[in-house]
């Protein structure tokens, strides 16, 4: 990516020499210089060196808000007290085990009481394997191949859900029905054939889906609100559709909160009173640590019984259920109790409330999207109800945001998605907020006016 000419890249990269050169010694050692690569961005990334509560300092001794929260799993900040004593209690009894850890079982009960369509929970150790392997169920299941995906959903880094992020077509497109395109390189024609993908939002465009290939379905998978796909919450009669028709045509709904548990006590199902077979869970359940859980419905949960058969599914891997991951998420999740959401949606409510009047007062083509304690920025003339409208936005003003906030000590994610956490109190979000403002106002100085403003600011 080339980026602009900006007094905002000019002064990142004066306040970040020493993450500069680190990335430089990197690239010998690691490909483009880290592993992740959603933390890549132009022109280097900031490379961390400490996290306290809500405050991170990098390898140049800036301090930023962290308004990222490694995309939504730190729900309580960085060491948090309880969630590490609980940690350093189980560390002295082991991180790993030769037989069945049964730490696990704590967390599952758990989740059973806080989730409602929860009868059964199998763990392993992130989103991405929570999706593949509820994917392989209901295949098991149904006897069925093809599953049908949003756009713009994000669930995980397997074949078949690593397309339909990009490459989507025109918001004023009436093609609501279509085949994906690969998010990367390397993945198999079947990962575009066998993947059907459905315009979010849209109820007809889920009836057309369910009515050309629901005999060939074996799953639906879904984000009750868009998470990378721009922070976009579903429209409850579009949500309650989805359920109608999959059970209409006999297809597993999968429900993937992974990143919308955080949302509601019971899951972001709960809000919408959605009922799904099998839900996906990661990021938060495991108190900063590496998790994922797949999870449903007893009769859909039963195929990974051994008295399955046949149509037994296995849930494998070395560090799956660890104990050190389950006890930090259980932890964490007693601490998230609905007096910590009600805090930390109000939290989002001030944020939104706080970006929408600086907008409104300078006049700005930008829209806020979100619910509860997560949000994102978008340079666009009208507010997003799905992904397409979110990748039409001006990707220029999106990276100068971005950096604009790091050089006034906010971190965000580099696409503007923010995720509160409970150690936040007003006084951050109204940081955020005059970050912003501060930003825009040299984005003007800097000569971007035509891009930015909609009339001129009152």
């Amino acid at each position: 990516m080339i980026l602009p000419a900006s007094s905002i890249v000019r002064t990142f990269e004066a306040n970040n020499r020493t993450s500069q050169a680190h990335a430089q010694r990197a690239q010998a050692a690691v490909p483009t210089g880290m592993s992740r690569s959603l933390l890549r961005h132009s022109p280097f990334a900031s490379f961390t060196a400490d996290a306290k509560g809500v405050w991170t300092t990098d390898l140049d001794g800036n301090r930023r808000i962290d308004f990222h929260g490694n995309y939504a799993a730190l729900i309580h900040g960085h060491g948090h007290p309880v969630i590490l004593d609980a940690v350093t209690q189980q560390l002295a009894h082991g991180t790993a085990y030769s037989t069945p850890a049964g730490q696990e079982l704590r967390l599952a009960n758990h989740l059973k009481e806080r989730v409602s369509s929860i009868d059964r929970v199998l763990f392993n150790n992130s989103g991405t394997e929570a999706v593949l392997v509820a994917l392989r169920a209901a295949r098991a299941l149904t006897g069925r191949n093809r599953i049908a995906k949003f756009e713009g959903g994000y669930h995980g880094f397997s074949d078949f859900v690593m397309v339909g992020g990009h490459a989507l077509p025109p918001v004023s497109s009436p093609i609501g029905v279509s085949i994906a395109q690969p998010d990367t390189a390397g993945l198999p024609l079947a990962a575009q054939q066998d993947v059907v993908l459905i315009r979010y939002n849209d109820i007809s465009a889920v009836r057309e889906a369910m009515r050309r290939y629901g005999h060939e379905l074996a799953a639906v998978v879904i984000e009750p609100m868009l998470g990378s796909g721009g922070v976009i919450p579903a429209k409850p009669d579009f949500l309650a559709a989805v359920r109608e028709e999959t059970a209409k045509s006999g297809v597993m709904l999968i429900c993937d909160e992974v990143i919308t548990l955080r949302l509601a006590y019971g899951g972001l199902q709960s809000h919408y009173g959605l009922e799904p077979d099998f839900t996906t869970m990661a990021k938060i359940i495991g108190g900063g640590f590496p998790i994922g859980a797949v999870a449903g419905r007893a009769d859909a949960m039963s195929v990974f019984e051994d008295c399955a058969g046949d149509r037994q599914v296995f849930n494998l891997g070395t560090f799956s259920a660890n104990p050190v991951s389950v006890t930090a998420g259980y932890a964490a999740l007693q601490l998230l109790d609905p007096a910590a959401m009600t805090h930390l949606n109000g939290l989002g409510d001030r944020a939104r409330e706080g970006l929408q009047s600086v907008i409104d007062r300078r006049g700005l083509r930008a829209a806020v999207t979100g619910l509860g304690s997560m949000f994102q920025l978008h340079w666009t003339d009208q507010t997003p109800t799905d992904s397409r409208a979110v990748e039409a936005a001006d990707s220029d003003l999106k990276i100068l945001t971005f950096l604009g906030l790091a050089n006034r000590g906010i971190q965000t994610s580099m696409r503007g998605m923010c995720c509160l956490s409970t150690p936040m109190d007003p006084s951050h979000i109204d940081h955020l907020v005059s970050a912003f403002d501060d930003t825009v106002a040299e984005l003007i100085e800097d000569g971007w006016s035509s891009r930015l403003l909609r009339r001129s600011p009152s």
